[in-house]
């Protein structure tokens, strides 16, 4: 674990704080965690964890425990007028093909239970008031809830506090963007009789967008969005009486609201900072990048943020990587925050459109567009978040050609080891490590017509590095793994063999289709101390 004077600050204890400080911990990288609440949040908030998320909590560990607690949706049903179409998960490549409903309350909960069980506890009533960096250090001046004052000095603080972030206002960064002239409605109650729960229910009307969300113990979301004029006015609060004739106006007929535990009336905004990261200090999800709610895309990206970054603060901290790495964190997560953030907008402008023609040209060209399957697939592949790539990152490389390419999100297969048992890609990347995979193909005499490769191979640290060589079938004396179908080699697109590096966030870091020692060892030298 890291030395006192080591420690990395987490400031924000929401699902993307609690995952930064989880991923810091499973990287050997022990950080202190405040937040300035008083108890953990009780309310529902976000509750769609997307495919990609669920991979990130199943390399921590963690999703069995999600799973049992939340509630899994095949996909999104969207009612219009007369018709029904449908964005359905089953066919996304990723072992979790739906979307898990579970309050964000839920996600905190066993987020911090994760990290309690590491032995790290968020200390509340603990606020961020100012700070100041210089080259070796941030002097971060914190408050606690009995008036004392302390400053710490940490190597690095990550700025997890949400849209109103203190960390962003200390760093004194511009958040561009605007609110949006729709207010919206939210509400956590019981529906009788209630749509089919392994949807999420999205309807389409003349007076704007109604959602209807499942989620445990037959609880349901509703949320509306409400005329722009609202606005400007003195805004009374939401009664039940409010949202039934909401729902009598845009949902189905005859459906009967009760027992309503939260509702509430919320403005939204897209914002996105310049900068994601000045100096020792980094900004993660709401922070950095707030999007409409729009596909449930934030908290999602926020916790991939988490997922992107720690290990890379875990090597440099470690003395395993030069600090030149963390650069790549804004390169590659901006543009991502950046298509989340357009993607939304696209979907909020859509679902609250007034003009009666542009509502009637949207609800002829729906179904039209929305009802086959390439683009009911490829509309799931976005919301999942599974075909974010960083392919223009400067610490992925990419040699030759194929489908697959260095910066993508690197895919499971099943394999068989030695004695027959299956295992499986997704398996081997749970460590806390990179990944280097030897595809021996159709022609494995390849790997020892490379000279020098085993001397580089040799020369890698077992800490930080596993090493697979995975044959083509089966009988390959010199190989851990077999691929008996093929399917892994395809894949890969590695059918002749080649070199695949995974970094410890699932992604491709290194491809070779040709095992150029050379080339390899060279990248090892530009991103890792050994």
């Amino acid at each position: 674990m890291a030395t006192e004077s080591q420690i990395p600050l987490v400031v924000g204890a929401g699902p993307v704080g609690l995952t930064m400080a989880n991923e810091l911990a499973r990287h050997g990288v022990r950080c202190r965690i405040i937040d300035q609440a008083k108890a953990r949040s009780e309310t529902s908030k976000a509750l769609g964890i997307f495919p990609r998320t669920l991979e990130v909590f199943s390399a921590m560990e963690i999703a069995d425990r999600f799973l049992a607690a939340g509630q899994q949706l095949e996909g999104i049903s969207i009612h219009q007028r007369e018709s029904v179409q449908t964005i359905n998960f089953s066919a996304v490549a990723s072992p979790f093909p739906f979307i898990l409903s579970l309050p964000q309350s839920e996600t905190e909960r066993l987020l911090s239970e994760h990290l309690a069980a590491q032995g790290i506890e968020v200390e509340r009533e603990l606020s961020l008031n100012s700070l100041e960096q210089s080259a070796q250090c941030v002097r971060a001046h914190l408050h606690h809830a009995d008036g004392r004052e302390e400053v710490f000095e940490t190597p690095w603080l990550f700025g997890c506090d949400g849209a109103h972030s203190g960390t962003r206002h200390a760093l004194g960064l511009n958040f561009s963007g605007a609110r949006y002239d729709e207010s919206f409605i939210l509400a956590d109650l019981q529906l009788d009789p209630a749509p089919e729960r392994g949807h999420l229910h999205l309807y389409f009307g003349a007076e704007g967008i109604l959602g209807l969300i499942p989620f445990s113990d037959n609880w349901w979301r509703v949320v509306a969005n409400i005329p722009p004029d609202s606005r400007s006015q003195e805004l009374p609060e939401v009664t039940l009486s409010d949202l039934q004739t909401l729902v009598d106006t845009r949902g189905p007929a005859g459906m009967r609201l009760s027992d309503p535990i939260w509702i509430s009336r919320f403005h939204i905004s897209h914002r996105i900072v310049d900068e994601f990261r000045k100096l020792r200090v980094f900004l993660l999800g709401d922070a950095a990048h707030i999007h409409s709610p729009a596909g449930g895309q934030g908290m999602n990206t926020g916790i991939q943020d988490a997922f992107n970054l720690a290990w890379k603060v875990a090597l440099v901290i470690k003395g395993r990587a030069p600090a030149h790495l963390l650069a790549s964190y804004q390169l590659e997560r901006e543009p991502v925050a950046r298509h989340v953030l357009n993607l939304t907008d696209r979907i909020t402008r859509l679902a609250t459109l007034r003009h009666p023609l542009v509502q009637s040209l949207r609800d002829f060209l729906l179904p039209v567009v929305g009802g086959t399957a390439f683009v009911s697939g490829k509309v799931a592949e976005q919301l999942s978040e599974l075909a974010i790539s960083y392919r223009s990152s400067p610490v992925v490389e990419n040699l030759g050609s194929g489908r697959l390419r260095a910066g993508d999100r690197a895919p499971d297969a099943e394999l068989r080891d030695k004695n027959g048992q299956a295992r499986r890609l997704f398996e081997l990347f749970r460590r806390p490590r990179h990944v280097l995979l030897l595809f021996l193909g159709s022609r494995p005499e390849k790997l020892d017509q490379a000279p020098g490769l085993d001397a580089v191979l040799e020369g890698l640290p077992s800490e930080l590095i596993d090493r697979y060589r995975i044959g083509r079938g089966e009988g390959l004396k010199r190989a851990e793994l077999f691929d008996l179908s093929g399917n892994a080699h395809s894949t890969y697109d590695l059918v002749d063999g080649g070199v695949i590096l995974v970094r410890p966030d699932g992604y491709v870091a290194f491809r070779d289709p040709e095992f150029d020692p050379a080339r390899l060892s060279q990248y090892f030298g530009r991103n890792f101390v050994f």
